[in-house]
């Protein structure tokens, strides 16, 4: 998880613009209420699915670009029905003209809640299918997924690594600073973890003065991928941005000393680049958080 992309610019925009997602309801709908959500898979054997191959999500929407609505499946492998996490999930979609059936090629991507949203992130006015599921750890991260379907090729364009978001690494620096860069950091980021201090003075890590104690792995910083990642169509065109936010850890877990927001969005050479980050700073915290001044026990 030592990751982490950067553009820094300002981050003003977010608290005009969230209202975009009220477009969401002319893309989106629900298929047949759902009829099929929570129940086993019925085109599973003839995708060579899993038997145990249950709907967690269903929508309906034009994801082909054939100006027909299809049926579009989160899918995932349960025990039983009313288990709340999924393995081998994957999303199917059946052609609205056809009834074919077309699935992605998607590894290990399980989780808790899974949720599935149809929008176009590509700008080609067809909806892409987009997927979020909790972890279930308690570093609170969710994996997300965007799959494209246009002319009947099924193509994930937003998976793991898109997942890793701003992609931070960093150390702990004299005078309670830590340092990090990133790929698309331009120069190294500096942060302030003064407010961190008792911790830091309790765990060994540092003396009073600010002089550093532990210079090992177990005490790097880094970011954690996305906590949250919500579609946005920041400048109301009808093609959705994603709106992420990120913990950067120090000591472990629950050592937060700062927060990543940013904005990506999908160009033309078709990859995902951060439009605005911003990262906090913090000067004061509850003497409660970061409670365990163990190193090493980053998930």
């Amino acid at each position: 998880m030592n990751n982490k992309w950067m553009k820094p610019v300002t981050f003003l925009l977010l608290a005009g613009v969230i209202g975009g997602t009220g477009l969401t309801v002319a893309y989106t709908k629900t298929a047949h209420a759902d009829t099929e959500k929570g129940k086993l898979f019925a085109g599973a054997a003839e995708l060579k699915l899993d038997k145990n191959t249950y709907v967690i999500d269903q929508k309906s929407a034009d994801v082909n670009g054939d100006q027909v609505p299809d049926t579009v499946y989160l899918v995932g492998v349960k025990e039983k029905a009313d288990d709340i996490y999924a393995a081998d999930m994957n999303i199917v979609v059946q052609d609205g003209k056809t009834k074919a059936y077309t699935k992605t090629e998607m590894k290990d991507l399980g989780g808790y809640e899974g949720e599935l949203t149809l929008l176009d992130f590509t700008g080609d006015r067809v909806a892409d299918a987009f997927v979020k599921t909790a972890t279930g750890g308690s570093g609170g991260i969710y994996n997300h997924v965007i799959a494209t379907f246009a002319d009947q090729k099924p193509k994930v364009i937003f998976g793991e690594a898109e997942n890793e978001g701003v992609r931070y690494e960093g150390k702990f620096l004299d005078g309670f600073k830590a340092e990090g860069k990133g790929v698309h950091l331009q120069q190294p980021l500096t942060l302030d973890v003064q407010a961190n201090k008792e911790l830091y003075l309790s765990a060994k890590l540092y003396d009073k003065n600010g002089k550093l104690l532990k210079k090992d792995e177990d005490v790097s910083v880094y970011s954690y991928p996305f906590g949250s990642l919500q579609p946005i169509d920041i400048d109301n065109n009808g093609t959705f941005e994603l709106m992420g936010e990120q913990r950067i850890v120090g000591l472990n877990n629950a050592d937060t000393v700062s927060t990543l927001k940013s904005i990506w969005g999908f160009g033309s050479e078709g990859k995902w680049a951060p439009w605005e980050v911003e990262y906090s700073t913090y000067l004061l915290k509850h003497p409660n958080e970061a409670i365990d001044a163990t190193p090493g026990t980053k998930e």
